[in-house]
């Protein structure tokens, strides 16, 4: 489900946690929120953070399918980023998210839809 080879333009300040690939239209939440509380688990992050994460990925992933144009999609990329450097004692986590279909080339047919979540601490 995951893609090492799927590469992101990164500044200094932020690294990736880790990547997902779903199929478009395949419903897959169990599968979401078992590798979104995995993945977030090292970050010590309160419940109600990890639930507003997870149902903004649920969100996306669900509504690929039926972007704003006729196109059909491929896959689903989800990537989570973070700080590089971060002490959360006493800090509050906030995200911001990131779509974008990738232009359809005539040696790939249906494109994928790229969703980026950049988890940071409010202050820094």
């Amino acid at each position: 489900m995951t893609d090492p080879t799927h590469t992101h333009p990164l500044s200094p300040d932020w690294q990736i946690l880790g990547e997902l690939e779903l199929p478009v239209g395949l419903n897959a939440n169990g599968a979401l929120q078992t590798w979104l509380t995995e993945l977030l688990a090292p970050l010590g992050l309160h419940t109600d953070f990890l639930n507003k994460v997870f149902r903004s990925a649920q969100d996306s992933t669900e509504r690929a399918p039926q972007p704003s144009t006729e196109m059909t999609l491929g896959h689903v990329h989800l990537s989570i980023f973070a700080p590089h450097l971060y002490t959360s004692k006493g800090k509050t986590w906030g995200f911001f998210r990131i779509e974008k279909i990738e232009s359809a080339t005539a040696d790939k047919d249906f494109p994928d839809h790229a969703i980026e979540y950049y988890l940071y601490l409010e202050g820094q």
